[in-house]
């Protein structure tokens, strides 16, 4: 079953307008840059309202002049009017989801003071022909007293499956309101007929704020946003092309019993921004913190229970077991003298980072938690073709290791360190380089934080750098649309930052080097570029040949749109007016480079799968091939395997090896299920975790064997299951608020992404 049915157990927060007060008071204070944005962005919004806050009470203020009440001979005109509506600060906004398949239920409390006060004028005339004025009088009114309501908001989108690839959803809104409380007394001064104006004034603020005027409001407000959801009624959504069995698949996550709940803790982090978005009528922002929040929720079933290493704490004089949910100084040892600093990262806050792509990689984001110890949820994900059963959880530590300033500001770049132990010493190190297609970070890092446990549970300390991206779809603006030189400097400084600060965290030697896809080539080009520095290298489907790929382009023989939009934006120019002898070309072909000395570079490890339609498995042959010193000729055919689940293939005699899988699409070694693996059968998937398991072995070797082992297999996040995911994702986006979260087997993204991973089982 990909997805065990979850007791209902929705919680319900309240959030007031003295938390958004003190929010926006202390802001220029906040250190998270993108809650900081934010804020700011929400006083703006505030500000071309006319609201503000004021002790902690949200203040409508307005203003009339000259304004004719009633229009006749005998008439009323307001000279001046000042009015204000105070909501105290008490005032609360309750949040609740429960399913899809239930509403989404906002409550809010209004506890307000009226007041109007102002000078107007009564005209008294009589007509004849025209209207004759037999007298005026001049008086001073106001109008003061509680308002006590509470409005409630239902959203039901009644999603209904129509027929094999299409959802449709039927959004509807109840909005039902109850009177507690309106005594609003008017008082007239100096008037002749002060009793007459009063009793009038009063009638009118009765009807003004009565249940059956607010019935009526409710009534009309409710028809307009019924109305204005879809223009049809309904919304339908198309999912990718795709098997019958994902169809089933997604249809058992649709079921009402499949239920994503949103968690007291996540609506706590997120109350000043939703609270924040309902008074400025953000809408979008609303339906992105709610849809974050359903994405994030389902992602719990991905997690593996890991123990955690052990710390300690000093408690009344005595050094005990620490309390891993608790902020205080933890030590390593049971005699509490290794302290290092801690604080612990709920799955909220987590959360919070993994989906807001300005704060993923981002150094300027929560700076008051760099350089401290945590426990990253994300390193519990159990994504892997090689589960993390047995495993300990890693400590994570953020840390800015470098900053680029541009037109758009600084680009805050941020490294991940993980480790058992954060004073441990005799460790060695590792650098992990994301994928993403070199323009995106949350597509590739989870698989890097996932792979971070299997390498420290084998004695590494591991160094994940984030680096400027060729595209602006993800990160900050100031990291946004830089060159490929650019982000290859970005990993030259990360390289020498590890090299610089390993021995800080316990690690020592030369540095391991391993990526993903893209992050395959980026270890791949710091083992050819800087060759004596990297101790080894572990290259997962990585693209080693900018030469090769670039000639079957130009050739026709590589027709994947995703693929050469990806060469389009590396190299700047379109297929037709691709130069493979540019630099960007030429300095990104390695196995022409290691063919002419193999002794020289690095021993290398290659997984891909030989049915990866994103990038061809020939790229890995041609790098072992050119670990042999024969490009066209070495030991790695370049046939495709039609007679074995897997085989390998010693490339060279210093222990480097080739691993091809013969069902394996692109990012096969991430698994969501035994069933849905890109690997292919369950036996392509369980060769490939047998590769996964050689490959840590390799890695932690103290030597090499002077061949490869004998056939491995692959497994991962097969197109069907990307589509499956994509249909999620979309049905949880009310509307496609998210434009970013696309369908991995279309889009132009590669590797895991950490919005849209979910593995169920």
């Amino acid at each position: 079953m990909l997805l065990s049915a979850r007791p209902a157990s929705a919680d319900t927060v309240t959030v007031t307008v003295g938390d958004l007060g003190e929010a926006l008071e202390s802001s220029r204070f906040e250190p998270d840059a993108i809650r900081r944005l934010l804020l700011d962005e929400i006083q703006q919004r505030l500000n071309e309202l006319d609201l503000s806050l004021a002790e902690n009470a949200l203040l409508l203020q307005d203003e009339i002049t000259d304004r004719v009440v009633e229009d006749g001979c005998t008439s009323t005109v307001i000279s001046n009017m000042t009015t204000s509506v105070t909501l105290e600060g008490d005032t609360g906004i309750a949040i609740g989801l429960e399913s899809l398949f239930d509403p989404v239920e906002l409550s809010l409390r209004v506890a307000a003071q009226v007041s109007a006060i102002g000078r107007a004028q009564q005209i008294f005339g009589f007509r004849l022909g025209n209207c004759v004025e037999v007298a005026s009088d001049r008086f001073d009114f106001s109008a003061v007293g509680p308002l006590d309501l509470q409005l409630d908001l239902s959203i039901q989108l009644n999603p209904e499956w129509l027929a094999q690839g299409t959802l449709r959803f039927s959004p509807a809104v109840e909005l039902t309101g109850e009177l507690f409380e309106s005594d609003i007394s008017v008082d007239v001064d100096d008037s002749l007929l002060r009793g007459v104006l009063e009793s009038f004034l009063q009638d009118e603020v009765d009807d003004l704020f009565s249940i059956g005027r607010l019935q009526t409001e409710l009534t009309d407000l409710q028809a307009s946003l019924n109305s204005s959801l879809t223009t049809d009624g309904f919304l339908d959504i198309e999912l990718p092309e795709s098997d019958d069995q994902q169809i089933m698949a997604l249809f058992e996550l649709l079921t009402p019993q499949a239920r994503f709940p949103l968690t007291t803790e996540f609506l706590n982090e997120n109350r000043l921004e939703i609270i924040a978005a309902l008074i400025v009528e953000d809408d979008d922002r609303i339906d992105e913190i709610l849809t974050n929040a359903a994405l994030c929720e389902v992602t719990t079933v991905l997690q593996a229970d890991l123990p955690v290493p052990a710390a300690y704490q000093w408690v009344d004089g005595s050094c005990v077991m620490a309390d891993q949910n608790s902020e205080a100084t933890r030590f390593t040892d049971s005699n509490c003298s290794l302290p290092f600093d801690y604080f612990p990262t709920s799955f909220a806050n987590f959360c919070a980072t993994a989906l807001e792509s300005q704060r993923l990689g981002n150094a300027e984001s929560n700076s008051v938690e760099l350089q401290r110890w945590s426990l990253s949820p994300a390193t519990r994900f159990d994504i892997s073709a090689l589960p993390l059963e047995g495993k300990t959880q890693p400590y994570v530590q953020r840390v800015n290791y470098k900053n680029v300033q541009g037109a758009e500001g600084n680009c805050a770049l941020e490294m991940r360190v993980y480790t058992d132990n954060p004073t441990g010493q005799n460790r060695k190190a590792l650098i992990a380089f994301h994928g993403g297609s070199w323009q995106n970070r949350g597509t590739g890092f989870l698989g890097i934080e996932n792979m971070a446990t299997q390498f420290v549970d084998q004695g590494f300390v591991v160094f994940s750098p984030f680096y400027r991206l060729i595209h602006d779809s993800d990160g900050t603006p100031a990291c946004h649309n830089a060159s490929f030189e650019q982000l290859l400097d970005d990993i030259d400084d990360a390289f020498k930052w590890v090299q610089l600060n390993s021995e800080l965290y316990g690690a020592s030697g030369k540095p391991v080097v391993f990526g993903q896809s893209a992050g395959g080539h980026l270890a791949a080009y710091v083992s050819v570029h800087r060759a004596s520095e990297v101790e080894r290298a572990v290259l997962f489907y990585p693209p080693t040949d900018f030469t090769d790929f670039g000639g079957q382009i130009i050739r026709g023989e590589y027709t994947n749109q995703t693929g050469i939009n990806i060469m389009t934006r590396v190299t700047g120019v379109e297929p037709s007016e691709l130069d493979l002898q540019s630099s960007v070309v030429v300095d990104n072909t390695f196995p022409a480079m290691v063919a002419v000395a193999p002794e020289e570079f690095p021993p290398m490890f290659m997984l891909h799968g030989e049915s990866d339609s994103l990038l061809p498995s020939r790229q890995s042959v041609r790098m072992c091939n050119g670990l042999a010193g024969d490009v066209e000729n070495g030991p790695a055919p370049y046939d495709f395997n039609t007679s074995s689940t897997a085989r390998s293939f010693a490339c060279d005699a210093r222990g480097s090896q080739l691993h091809l899988i013969a069902e394996g699409e692109h990012t096969l070694d991430l698994c969501i299920s035994d069933e849905l693996c890109a690997a292919g059968s369950p036996a392509s998937a369980a060769a490939t975790a047998d590769a996964i398991e050689r490959m840590l072995s390799w890695t932690s070797a103290d030597s090499l064997a002077a061949a490869a082992d004998s056939d491995s297999g692959g497994g991962s996040v097969s197109l069907w299951l990307m589509a499956l995911l994509t249909g999620l994702i979309f049905m949880l986006q009310r509307l496609s608020i998210r434009n970013s979260m696309v369908s991995f087997g279309s889009s132009e993204f590669e590797g895991p992404q950490i919005r849209d991973q979910h593995r169920l089982r």
